[in-house]
Formats: C-alpha cells, sequence, structure tokens
C-alpha cells in the first residue's frame, strides 16, 4: 500500500530538500499542508503534484 501522509521530515527526505526549505515553499504557498490534529503534513499528491510542476533539465545548461 502506498503511504498517503508524510509528517514534515518525511516530506523533506522525500523531497530531497530540508525541512527549513520545505517549510519556506508552505509559508510561500508553493506546497500545501494539511493539519492532522495540531501536526502538520503533507499528501502524497501534493508533493508528486509538486515535482510534477518542477522545469525539466536543460541539456547543456550545466547542473
Amino acid at each position: 500500500m502506498t503511504k498517503l501522509l508524510y509528517t514534515r521530515k518525511e516530506a523533506a527526505a522525500a523531497l530531497a530538500m530540508s525541512e527549513r526549505r520545505l517549510d519556506l515553499l508552505v509559508a510561500s504557498g508553493e506546497i500545501a499542508a494539511v493539519r492532522d490534529r495540531r501536526r502538520v503534513k503533507f499528501t502524497d499528491d501534493e508533493l508528486q503534484r509538486w515535482i510534477k510542476q518542477l522545469p525539466a533539465h536543460e541539456p547543456g545548461a550545466g547542473i
């Protein structure tokens, strides 16, 4: 079964970024979070939506 909800730490790890960067993306509205009582969580759908909107790497543009 696919995991549906991620904690802040798990979401940051899944997106290969720091928790601080994830916090900034949430604050700017780029990634939406949900509440499970007092805990902030992230849906699998939202994480995948954010990944899909990232621009593709341009060949020859460097890394």
